[in-house]
């Protein structure tokens, strides 16, 4: 059986007209679906912990990446199947994951697809998906809810990055890579990523894999705020990692302290004051579209 978990006020699509296609494309495989609507942010791990205890035996997450990554707050480390439906803001890792565009057809490219063990990563012991992080992608979160209900998915990113740019402020922190000695940093972003995108569709890490038990760790230093104004095109692209100012390191483990801090974990954000971000290798069990 398919637990369903429905996040209802993702994005700006027609959840009811999705939620039928995928339980249609579920029953045509003779098999059953648990519909699990969610009330607020983090009801997913409720929703998805109560379809476990009712037997479902594969969970679908119909939402973006927040949704996702409260989902995967459970399923990881077990071999249930995690399926996407991406129909958020962002959709970043079902992005990576090399999932079409179109939130049906996604689904429907994994129902036919080959099973892959997938990597997530931790944040002071707590598991998640995507992206983690702190710096100027915060800045942009929280101008976010401004524009979230204006413009649709990218064009919201695109609406509160150019916001931040009059205002935003540079992060000074202290890194510790696999445990080494902690350095001061003063930089625009700071990220541990296991997934190559955020803030839907901006390739920091354009060399990140789900696949390869490592975390990429992405630094990118003080600039002026014109610059960043400059750099946001090579940002998308990913051709910013090429620059002096960026330093992506591969690592097992990742640690920053700030005072003040905020943290970015896949769109959610958390105050604290230190961050020690670790790799679960092959925790998660998904299926990857079959390459044409």
């Amino acid at each position: 059986m398919f637990a369903i978990i429905v996040n209802p006020v993702s994005g700006n699509r027609d959840h009811e007209a999705l939620l039928r296609g995928v339980c249609k494309a579920v029953a045509a495989r003779g098999d059953s679906a648990r519909v699990y609507e969610t009330q607020c942010e983090g009801d997913g791990v409720r929703c998805t912990k109560q379809a476990i205890e009712a037997g479902c035996t594969s969970v679908v997450g119909l939402g973006g990446d927040g949704t996702l990554s409260e989902i995967v707050s459970v399923v990881a480390g077990t071999t249930i199947p995690l399926y996407i439906v991406p129909c958020g803001t962002g959709n970043d890792f079902a992005r990576a994951f090399g999932l079409p565009r179109h939130p049906l057809r996604a689904f429907e490219a994994q129902l036919e697809g080959e099973a892959v063990p997938v990597d997530c990563l931790k944040v002071n012991g707590h598991p998640f998906l995507n992206v983690g992080g702190t710096g100027f992608d915060v800045e942009v979160l929280r101008k976010l809810e401004t524009y979230r209900t204006l413009y649709p998915g990218e064009k919201a990113y695109r609406k509160a990055v150019f916001a931040v740019l009059s205002e935003y402020r540079v992060l000074d922190a202290q890194i510790s890579v696999d445990d080494g000695p902690f350095t001061r940093v003063r930089a625009t972003i700071v990220e541990a990523a296991n997934g190559q995108y955020i803030g839907g569709g901006m390739r920091v890490a354009p060399d990140a894999r789900c696949d390869d038990g490592l975390i990429d760790v992405v630094v990118v230093r003080q600039v002026p705020r014109w610059v960043i104004a400059l750099l946001l095109p090579l940002f998308i692209c990913g051709w910013h990692a090429r620059l002096p100012i960026c330093r992506t390191v591969r690592a097992r483990h990742v640690t920053l302290r700030a005072h003040d801090m905020m943290v970015n974990i896949d769109g959610r954000l958390e105050a604290m004051e230190e961050a020690a971000f670790s790799v679960w290798p092959g925790a998660l069990s998904m299926r990857r579209p079959k390459r044409r």
